[in-house]
């Protein structure tokens, strides 16, 4: 099976690399196509003007990764899928594999995760997709953690015959050994950031990323999984409908 591997902290990022090593030793195939420059925070945006805009994308070479395609992408996460789902880099994927992201994308603020963005987009494009994030604390990233799951979740993720999924996948920032279990989570109401904004004298603003509070814990969510040392697992759904009770059909086209 073919797996494209993305993330959206860019190329330079240990986490990509370390995430394309894991599904490459697992025995899949693999093509690793990626944000050229940070693009945290892009969402599922995929950016420039489409209909005439020039893509870009240029060749890179890994010793580690020896017989696998990687590719730095002039454009965000949810754009390196497309491309890759519309045969830029080869046959298209039936996963993506998104990460790993150094800091969570757990609770609602996931919406804004270029991670989480490329997962949602995947289903968006006939494939499977999974964001693995892992927590950011003063010891060493301890990306081992982050990727231990994906072989298995992509083995489960095959097994679906109709439709395709989504799984965000959050781990915290300690040895394996340490981990507590795996969690099967619901989203936190708030994400595990927080953002304060310091208007200036220019008419400016400065915007400050401040981390969630780690004692604001509610049972079952994805937030509460990691903090108390456990991997979460949360199966997220895309852009869909529901019964409106907007009495949406009832609108006059009188001038």
């Amino acid at each position: 099976m073919r797996v494209l591997i993305t993330n959206d902290d860019g190329v330079a990022s240990d986490g990509l690399w370390a995430l394309a090593r894991r599904v490459v030793d697992a025995g899949y195939e693999a093509v690793v196509a990626a944000p050229a420059t940070d693009m945290t925070g892009m969402g599922a945006a995929i950016g420039g003007d489409l209909h005439s805009g020039d893509l870009r994308a240029e060749r890179i070479d890994r010793e580690d990764l020896t017989g696998t395609a990687c590719w730095s992408v002039d454009g965000p996460p949810a754009l390196c899928v497309i491309m890759t789902q519309l045969g830029a880099f080869g046959d298209p994927v039936s996963m993506v594999v998104s990460g790993v992201n150094p800091g969570l994308n757990c609770g609602r603020s996931a919406l804004h995760s270029g991670t989480v963005g490329a997962a949602l987009t995947a289903a968006n494009n006939a494939a499977h997709g999974i964001a693995v994030s892992l927590d950011v604390t003063d010891a060493a990233m301890e990306w081992d953690t982050a990727v231990h799951l994906i072989p298995e979740v992509i083995e489960r993720l095959r097994e679906i015959t109709k439709g395709r999924r989504v799984v965000n996948i959050n781990a915290p920032n300690i040895s394996l050994a340490e981990v507590t279990g795996v969690q099967t989570t619901g989203l936190a109401k708030w994400g595990d950031a927080a953002g304060n904004l310091q208007p200036r004298e220019d008419g400016s603003w400065l915007f400050e990323r401040q981390p969630g509070d780690p004692k604001r814990r509610i049972e079952g969510t994805d937030n509460t999984a990691v903090r108390e040392g456990s991997i979460s697992v949360s199966e997220l759904i895309g852009i869909t409908t529901q019964h409106s009770d907007l009495n949406l059909g009832d609108f006059s086209l009188t001038p």
